[in-house]
This record gives structure tokens, C-alpha cells and sequence, in this order.
């Protein structure tokens, strides 16, 4: 599962910082957030790690946990004039990458709906078990302000986003490039065919998955040397 990251972290040249954070059933969204947002401050307080020797990388709910880090760090710096928080923490990462990032938590519609029926790992069952934990964020309004792909995208840096044109995330993440390019975010998309989702994670036997995972890789050493 984790062959992966070895691979990032070998062809980068570059240390891997796995948070932890708590996940669904037992808790909801806003805490996984929160540990999200936790994990980052320790990582620059603690660890004393330069915010621009940082790169996220987020699969799948952590890539959407990793778009609304950068929106709020965004949100804080706009606000950093009344505020208590450290300034340090108010510095961007370097950028993202983002493979099949979920980030539309409102009602599932298009590829997130109907590709279940051929999606290998979001499937008919998994939808099935795991869309009505999606009420653990409120009624309609509040998970479409939760939902990165509808938050602003504006100052946040540069991202690469890995998806295929045969998962359910398809779709959202079509979405979410569009309006990141549209705040003048500087976005690098490369789709696949017929891949599942995050099918990075099975870069053991899938030469489609090796290729992402140099795509990845090359990205993230050209972003921090620039």
C-alpha cells in the first residue's frame, strides 16, 4: 500500500511525513480537518520544516483535506491583520499534488454517481456504505460550503492534479482544475484511461500506476527547484 510513497520519496530525494488523522465512522469531517491543520502546524512549529520545502500530497479524502489546508491558510492570511495565529503558519506549502482528490460533498451526481458500476475500488457497495456518512457535515448548504471544489481558490499554490477519465471523481476534479485555473492558480493535469480509482496504490503490478507515480515525482522536484 505504501510502495508508492517509497517510490515518491526515493526519485524526489525527499522526506515523507505521514500524518495520521481521525477517519469516518467513529468521527467526522471537521475532525480529520482539524488534524489536518494540526499535523501541518507541527510539522512547521515542532519539526522546524520551511513551509516552502513543503509539498502536500493527498489521495483520494486526503486530497480534499489537502485543498482546504491551502484555502484555509488563504482564508487566514486574509485575515492576519486581527489575528493571533503564528505568522509562520500563515506561509503557504510549495504546492500539491493531488491523486483523485474527493472534494464535492454535496449530493453525488455524474461520474461520482453512475461510475460505481465499473469503478474497482469506489463501487456499488462502497457508495452504498459511505455516501450517507456525507450528512455528518450538515444539510445541503453547509456540505457545498465545506466542499473545496465550491471554496475560492484564490493565492493558493501551485497544484498537480492525477485523475482518470473512468473514476468517479472524474468529474469534480474536472471541476475543481477549471476553477483553480480560473483564480489564476497554476494547475498541471494528466488524466489516464480506464484506470480505477486512486490506482496509484497499485504500482506493484500496474505500469499505468508506475507512470503516475514518475509524473508525480518529476512535479514535485521541478516545483521545489523553482
Amino acid at each position: 500500500m505504501h510502495l508508492y510513497r517509497t517510490k515518491l520519496a526515493q526519485r524526489c530525494d525527499i522526506d515523507v511525513f505521514i500524518p495520521e488523522y481521525r477517519l469516518l465512522p467513529e468521527y467526522n469531517f471537521f475532525d480529520s480537518f482539524e488534524d489536518t491543520i494540526r499535523a501541518y502546524s507541527y510539522l512547521i512549529q515542532e519539526r522546524r520544516v520551511k513551509p516552502e520545502n513543503v509539498t502536500l500530497f493527498g489521495i483520494s479524502s486526503g486530497g480534499g483535506l489537502s485543498v482546504r489546508l491551502l484555502q484555509q491558510i488563504a482564508e487566514m492570511q486574509q485575515e492576519s491583520s486581527s489575528s493571533m495565529i503564528q505568522p509562520e503558519l500563515l506561509q503557504m506549502p510549495s504546492g500539491a499534488v493531488l491523486l483523485s482528490p474527493f472534494v464535492d460533498y454535496t449530493t453525488p451526481k455524474g461520474s461520482f454517481k453512475e461510475y460505481t458500476a465499473h469503478d474497482l475500488i469506489v463501487n456499488e457497495s462502497v457508495f452504498e456504505e459511505g455516501i450517507p456518512y456525507l450528512r455528518t457535515l450538515g444539510d445541503d448548504d453547509a456540505r457545498h460550503r465545506e466542499s473545496p471544489v465550491n471554496r475560492s481558490f484564490a493565492n493558493i499554490p501551485p497544484l498537480c492534479l492525477l485523475v482518470s477519465e473512468h473514476e468517479c471523481c472524474y468529474e469534480q476534479n474536472i471541476e475543481l482544475v477549471n476553477n483553480a485555473r480560473n483564480a489564476g492558480v497554476e494547475v498541471d493535469l494528466a488524466v489516464w484511461k480506464y484506470m480505477c480509482h486512486v490506482w496509484i496504490v497499485l504500482s506493484a503490478f500496474l505500469p499505468e500506476a508506475r507512470s503516475a507515480v514518475d509524473f508525480a515525482s518529476d512535479w514535485i522536484v521541478k516545483n521545489t527547484n523553482t
